[in-house]
């Protein structure tokens, strides 16, 4: 039988049969590949440009800075030569001078040979290594511009003005400067108080009952010292004084109230609901002052050390009134009626304490009793009854030592 293939046809054959068989990669896989070479190929410029730019800086670096370094230092060195060979050349008189003398009684050689040895000799050039070397030594920087600090001055061997003191460093003089400490001092202070009243007449004392009721003081003082035991004080402070009136409620009737004055008598005849003696009920009423005064005075240290100490203090207020709620009785005494336009807004008061004080190192407390009196009446002068009110407290105050 023949045969019907050849090696050309069977290896035509496999090729044609194999091709419909070859596998084709998937579209993830390419896509892994081409990611894997970018990778790669950025990864390698980041360092070539890197390495560019090291190189490029490093450079310019020696280009620029060796030439001017080079500069600096010749002529530094070139300075210095200069100062020294001039320094020493006119120092050799000087020198030979006295070493002639001395070479003219041990060797007995003329002045103008000796001098001449002496110039050979000593020639500056070859010191230049031991000058530049006790150059180099460091030394502290100093202000170049410094007040005159009126030291005095002398002269070197050179003729140059030396200070026998060295001048001032920035340093000294920022360790030195000590601010001023002000002498003022302030104090922050709270008074609970309780108010009485005072009338001018035990007749009508006796027929209008009262009772104290609560108030406070409250201020701010400054304190400068005149001496060791003595303080002056001002301030501003604010006053609450209250005290309350028994007094029945009655039906609606007329008060009778007598004022006199230089142009006369006259009378004021407000309507009120409020019978001093008799009512179909009892009441307190209560008369309420709102005050603000500028306390100046003196504080006197009287025993102690700068921990605790004990003293007393005084000073005249000022006063002005901001607002009230005040009943005045009647010219007959039956009645009680509000009259705010009888009510004093100018006056003046006096105050008298006694403190311990006691210091913690920070803080300093001031602890007493006190009494504030007030000189003038609470009404106008034209009113017949006069009232002075008074004040009983315990006044703490509280300031701070600066640091």
């Amino acid at each position: 039988m023949e045969r019907e293939f050849s090696d050309e046809n069977m290896e035509e054959f496999l090729r044609q049969n194999a091709d419909g068989l070859r596998m084709r990669p998937s579209a993830r896989v390419w896509k892994g590949i081409s990611t894997q070479l970018n990778r790669r190929r950025r990864k390698f410029g980041w360092i070539l440009g890197t390495s560019l730019l090291l190189t490029t800086a490093l450079g310019y670096y020696l280009v620029n800075e060796s030439p001017k370094s080079s500069y600096n230092s010749t002529a530094n060195y070139n300075s210095r030569t200069e100062k020294y060979v001039s320094k020493q050349t006119s120092e050799k008189p000087k020198i030979s001078n006295e070493l002639i003398a001395i070479g003219k009684k041990s060797t007995g050689d003329s002045k103008t040979s000796y001098q001449n040895n002496l110039i050979n000799t000593e020639s500056p050039i070859d010191n230049l290594e031991t000058a530049n070397k006790a150059e180099s030594i460091f030394t502290p920087t100093i202000v170049d511009s410094y007040f005159d600090s009126g030291l005095p001055i002398e002269t070197n061997v050179n003729g140059e003005e030396i200070v026998t003191s060295d001048p001032l460093t920035i340093e000294s003089v920022v360790n030195n400067y000590i601010p001023k400490k002000s002498k003022l001092s302030w104090q922050t202070y709270f008074t609970p108080t309780v108010s009485y009243r005072r009338l001018n007449n035990n007749y009508i004392e006796s027929l209008i009952p009262h009772k104290p009721a609560f108030g406070f003081q409250l201020g701010l003082a400054a304190k400068y010292p005149v001496s060791k035991i003595a303080k002056l004080r001002a301030g501003l402070q604010f006053n609450v004084n209250r005290y309350e009136i028994k007094t029945y409620n009655s039906y609606s009737q007329t008060a009778t109230i007598r004022l006199s004055d230089r142009n006369g008598v006259s009378y004021a005849r407000p309507v009120t609901n409020y019978n001093n003696f008799s009512g179909y009920k009892s009441s307190w009423l209560q008369n309420f002052y709102f005050q603000v005064s500028a306390p100046i005075g003196i504080e006197l240290k009287l025993k102690g050390d700068d921990k605790v100490q004990f003293g007393i203090a005084s000073t005249v207020q000022p006063t002005y009134m901001l607002g009230e709620r005040a009943y005045v009785i009647s010219t007959d005494y039956k009645n009680y009626a509000e009259m705010p336009s009888l009510v004093r807004r100018w006056n003046v008061n006096t105050n008298f304490e006694t403190f311990v004080g006691y210091s913690t190192g920070r803080v300093n407390w001031q602890v007493g009793p006190q009494v504030r009196y007030q000189l003038l009446s609470s009404y106008l002068k034209k009113y017949p009854v006069k009232e002075n009110l008074f004040d009983f407290g315990m006044k703490v105050g509280l300031s701070f030592n600066k640091q």
